[in-house]
């Protein structure tokens, strides 16, 4: 999960890995899955590798924990786990500069199949957006990008946005495709790993808009080594 700071990563890390129809609450509820620490909860960037999991089912259903009362995830793990066919491993990197170090220590060192690139849909494609999708075009990662904030964005602003990312995309020879209906993701879910199509998703951690596509898509992705 890479994005620009307060793009939404560990918001929609959180929501991704909820029971369906649990989401934000606008002031930060559902991050709180994915910070280690104290200050980063208190200011709400990540400044670490957070660590959650998804589970899916051999008819490719996303699992959803009956332990999800509990914080703890040395007890919500093992569940998943031993109920799950499939597992979804997300790491979520840091956004901002400050901390790029440890994005790269994280990227280098945990080997990911593929770069979640997360773009504010109100915000742009600021510096740190442009950063994070070179690195990954530079380590060979298939990409994905999911546009949240959907219910932020004026539609003009919006618009614009998935302009420029289109165009950024094709200039490092990236076939953007959007991704809107189910059928949109069995149409791409077996070229995936290949790392020439990239998927875009558009997202509202607070409406639940595109997140139900974007978790059945989750559960179609083999490791991008296969």
């Amino acid at each position: 999960m890479l994005g620009n700071v307060d793009s939404g990563k560990s918001t929609l890390s959180g929501v991704l890995t909820s029971a369906p129809g649990q989401l934000d609450d606008g002031r930060g509820l559902m991050r709180e899955k994915l910070f280690n620490f104290y200050h980063e909860s208190s200011n709400g960037r990540t400044s670490s590798v957070g660590h959650e999991i998804m589970g899916f089912t051999a008819k490719g259903e996303f699992y959803t924990t009956k332990l999800a009362h509990t914080s703890k995830k040395n007890r919500i793990w093992p569940d998943i786990v031993e109920n799950s066919a499939k597992i979804v491993h997300l790491l979520d990197m840091c956004g901002h500069e400050k901390y790029l170090k440890t994005t790269m220590h994280g990227l280098t060192s945990l080997y990911p199949d593929y770069c979640l690139l997360v773009v504010g849909a109100n915000m742009g494609i600021s510096k740190m957006t442009r950063e994070h999708l070179g690195i990954s075009w530079a380590l060979d990662m298939p990409i994905i990008v999911v546009f949240t904030k959907l219910d932020l964005a004026p539609e003009e602003i919006y618009q614009e946005n998935m302009k420029k990312l289109t165009k950024i995309l094709k200039a490092v020879n990236k076939v953007p495709v959007q991704i809107k209906t189910e059928n949109d993701v069995e149409k791409i879910k077996d070229k995936m790993a290949a790392g020439k199509i990239t998927p875009v998703f558009s997202t509202s951690n607070q409406t639940g808009e595109g997140i139900e596509l974007l978790r059945k898509f989750m559960g179609t992705l083999i490791p991008a080594a296969e």
